[in-house]
C-alpha cells in the first residue's frame, strides 16, 4: 500500500494546522571518549519544515549559520512498499493507538548545509537522516568530525554528541544493498504514551529511524548504503523462528532477493542469522540497528567504534580498518550492487554540419524537370527555368531515378543526382 501523501506534504501541512512547528536544540551531551575543543561544534539547531538552520563554531574560531536543505529520502522513499497487517494486528494490546501504519504523515530526510552568505564558499562535511512525525524531528547527522543524535522521545531536549575519526568529505557509496523491514505488535505498539520507555505505541516509526540513521553511518564508514524494499507487519506468533518465516515467505513478500531483513520484534533476545537481523525494544536504542548490521557483516570488534559493547554505545562510526575487513570478505554476491562513481564521463559531440541543398530548390527542379507541359523545343526553356531533355534516354535515366524512392517517396540522394544531371544538361543547351 502506497503512502498518500509525500513527505514535502506533510511538513507543509503542518505548517499550516501548527501554532509553532520549529525546534530549538541549544543543549549538547557529550557521550563516549571525547577529545578536542568546543571549535568544530554545532552551538545551536533550529528544525524547521520552513527554514533550517545550524550555528556552527568552526577551529579558526568564526561562527557561520548554515541554511539545511531537506530532500525526501532515497533510503526510505515515500513510495516504499507497505503489507499491511491483518486487523486483529495488535487488538490483545489495551493500549493500543492507530499510529499510520502506512506511513501516511510520516517524512524521511536527508539535508544539504548551505551558507546563504557565500554560497560558493566550503561547507563541513556532512550528512543528514532526519525524520519528521506529529510535529516532531529526530534522526542523526554528521557535521564535520561529531555525529549528533535527536532522539524522538525528547523529554530533556538534549543532543548527543559523538566523535568521529571519519576523513571521508565525498561521500560517495562503493556498494548499495537492499534490506526489508519486518515489525510485530510488539513492537509496534512497545508501550503507552507517556511511559518510561518511550516508543508511545510509535515503535515502526523508531525502528524504520534506526535504518535510517544506520545507512547515514554505513555510507560514511564504509562506503555502503541501502535501500528499504519494503515494509511488512506480521503478527509475533507466525514469526517466532526469524529462519522459518523467510524460507517459506521470502518469496511471497519479495525479500528473496533482499540482502537481509531487519526483524523487530517486541520479544525475544536479539540475534543474526546469515540473513537476517532481529533485535527488541529492551533498551532501545537509536544506534543498535547499525551494531547488530556490524555482527552480520562480520566485522571484528573494536575499542571505540560500534563494534565495541552494545550498551552503552558510546560510539558512531566504523574505523578504516573495519571498513578494509569488509571490503576484502563481503561476499561476491548478486545481491550487493557495485556503484562506481569515477566512470569517464561520455563525450558529447555536437553533430556534423552538413551543408544541404535547400529543398525549394530540389522542390523547383524537380517539377520542373517532370512536367509535361513544359515544351522541351522551346527557346524560352532555359530563360523560364526550365530543361529540355534532347532524348528519351535521358527522360528514362531520370525517371528511374525517380522511382528509386519506391513507395512514392522522396528519395534525397536521387534528387541531388536530378539536380547534377539537369545542371550539366542546362550548359550543354546553352553552349
Amino acid at each position: 500500500m502506497q503512502r498518500f501523501l509525500s513527505s514535502l506534504l506533510v511538513m507543509m501541512l503542518y505548517v499550516v494546522s501548527s501554532n509553532s512547528s520549529a525546534q530549538q536544540f541549544d543543549s549538547f551531551r557529550q557521550i563516549g571518549e571525547f577529545s578536542g575543543t568546543a571549535a568544530g561544534t554545532v552551538t545551536s539547531i533550529t528544525l524547521a519544515p520552513t527554514t533550517s538552520q545550524i550555528s556552527f563554531f568552526d577551529a579558526a574560531g568564526l561562527s557561520t549559520v548554515f541554511d539545511v536543505v531537506f530532500t525526501p529520502s532515497n533510503v526510505i522513499r515515500d513510495d516504499v512498499p507497505v503489507f499491511m497487517p491483518s486487523t486483529t494486528f495488535g487488538s490483545d494490546i489495551s493500549t493500543v493507538v492507530e499510529p499510520s501504519l502506512n506511513l501516511d504523515g510520516v517524512g524521511f530526510f536527508t539535508g544539504t548545509l548551505v551558507n546563504t552568505q557565500d554560497r560558493q564558499g566550503p561547507v563541513p562535511a556532512h550528512w543528514f537522516r532526519i525524520t519528521f512525525h506529529d510535529g516532531i524531528w529526530s534522526g542523526a547527522f554528521r557535521i564535520a568530525d561529531r555525529i549528533y543524535s535527536i532522539n524522538r522521545d525528547q523529554r530533556d531536549n538534549v543532543v548527543e554528541v559523538r566523535s568521529t575519526p571519519s576523513l571521508n568529505t565525498a561521500l560517495l557509496p562503493t556498494r548499495q544493498i537492499k534490506v526489508s523491514a519486518l515489525i510485530d505488535e510488539g513492537f509496534v505498539y512497545a508501550d503507552a504514551p507517556g511511559d518510561a520507555v518511550g516508543l508511545d505505541t510509535l515503535g515502526h516509526i523508531y525502528a524504520l529511524e534506526t535504518l535510517h540513521v544506520m545507512d547515514g553511518i554505513a555510507l560514511d564508514s564504509l562506503g555502503v548504503t541501502l535501500k528499504l524494499e519494503q515494509l511488512v507487519y506480521q503478527e509475533s506468533n507466525r514469526i517466532s523462528s526469524p529462519s522459518e518465516w523467510l524460507a517459506d515467505n521470502a518469496e511471497t513478500f519479495g525479500v528473496d532477493d533482499n540482502f537481509a531483513t531487519f526483524l523487530f520484534r517486541g520479544s525475544d533476545n536479539a540475534s543474526v542469522g546469515s540473513n537476517f537481523v532481529q533485535q527488541n525494544t529492551t533498551g532501545y536504542a537509536q544506534l543498535a540497528t547499525a551494531h547488530n548490521f556490524g555482527e552480520l557483516l562480520g566485522l571484528p570488534a573494536e575499542s571505540g567504534t560500534l563494534q565495541s559493547a552494545l550498551s552503552p554505545l558510546n560510539s558512531a562510526h566504523w574505523s578504516e580498518s573495519q571498513k578494509d575487513f569488509l571490503s576484502a570478505n563481503l561476499p561476491v554476491s548478486p545481491l550487493v550492487q557495485i556503484i562506481s562513481s569515477d566512470a569517464p564521463a561520455i563525450e558529447v559531440t555536437e553533430p556534423e554540419i552538413v551543408n544541404e541543398i535547400p529543398q525549394f530548390i530540389l522542390d523547383s527542379e524537380i517539377v520542373e524537370s517532370i512536367d509535361p507541359a513544359i515544351d522541351p523545343d522551346s527557346n524560352n526553356s532555359s530563360a523560364s527555368g526550365g530543361l529540355g531533355l534532347q532524348n528519351d534516354e535521358a527522360g528514362d535515366g531520370q525517371a528511374n531515378m525517380l522511382a528509386a524512392g519506391g513507395g512514392g517517396g522522396f528519395n534525397p540522394f536521387a534528387a541531388v543526382a536530378l539536380l547534377l544531371i539537369n545542371i550539366v544538361l542546362r550548359r550543354r543547351l546553352n553552349a
